[in-house]
């Protein structure tokens, strides 16, 4: 066997497992001194344009293919996409937040006062930057590369899809591992997570859908009183108080741990799948 074959393709391309751990090697490089900055939105802020800067030299120099691909477009589109996703990212939560009331696994103490709105405006500012960097990498990069990546006669296009979308979730899922209060259970859910965020994207090849639900989902946890992938709510309108099993509420992690935040997930892939029927996209993986 020639020892090039390992690394390279018939097309004199380095093969793509290899360009992810090059690729994710040298983002880790440039975004480790953002560590020496005390404030998070100037960390999350830097690390998406270190992100957006290095899949572009990667389209030009590891993966020789157009940067749109990766879903990342500047165009009216993507906006009306944007704006959809985050109003049927919130759409999701309150429906969740009025099925846990109504079945009677959460409990709403008391209506807050209403949080200044500036506080919401910079809260609701980092939630889009964790938005535009987790489905960048996650969903952008990391599954169309894997799905790019599998092709063998033995595995189909849509075989390699699935597989694709399958492992990027699973990663998305498993990078969440160091939450407050993680669990294989909310990794797991994570990961199905991941799998709705994905689908819209494969769809449109276009991540603004995809970045909308995200950024409203973990906005409106917050806003309402839940608490997000761990992180307990400040400055909410709402108190609220697991009173069922965390089978459903997902105890100290949140919805996204527990059937409730499943339900809104399905909530969510939902909506989006109908939007995109009535638009006319055809719905096939």
């Amino acid at each position: 066997m020639n020892i090039k074959n390992v690394f390279y393709t018939e097309n004199n391309q380095i093969r793509v497992l290899w360009r992810i751990l090059i690729f994710i090697s040298l983002l880790i490089l440039a975004i480790s001194p953002l560590t020496l900055i005390d404030n998070s939105y100037a960390q999350l802020f830097i690390a998406v344009l270190i992100l957006i800067f290095g899949i572009y030299l990667n389209s030009k120099f590891l993966d020789k293919k157009d940067f749109s691909s990766y879903g990342l477009i500047i165009q009216k589109e993507t906006l009306v996409y944007l704006i959809v996703g985050l109003l049927f990212g919130f759409l999701s939560v309150v429906l969740m937040l009025v099925l846990g009331k109504t079945i009677g696994v959460i409990r709403i103490n008391s209506f807050l006062l209403v949080p200044k709105p500036w506080l919401l405006c910079l809260f609701g500012f980092k939630m889009f930057l964790v938005s535009i960097w987790e489905e960048l990498f996650f969903r952008g990069y990391l599954f169309t590369n894997l799905r790019d990546g599998l092709k063998f006669k033995i595995i189909s296009k849509k075989q390699a899809l699935l597989i694709s979308l399958l492992l990027s979730s699973i990663l998305f899922g498993l990078a969440h591992f160091n939450n407050n209060n993680a669990s294989i259970i909310s990794m797991t859910l994570l990961t199905i997570n991941g799998i709705v965020w994905c689908i819209p994207f494969v769809i449109t090849k276009n991540l603004g859908l995809s970045t909308g639900l995200h950024a409203a989902w973990n906005f409106s946890q917050t806003l309402f009183g839940f608490t997000m992938s761990g992180n307990k709510s400040i400055n909410s309108l709402l108190s609220i108080e697991n009173i069922g099993s965390d089978l459903f509420t997902g105890g100290d992690y949140g919805p996204e741990s527990g059937l409730l935040g499943l339900i809104g997930f399905v909530i969510m892939l939902l909506i989006s799948l109908t939007y995109l029927k009535i638009k006319k996209h055809k719905i096939t993986l």
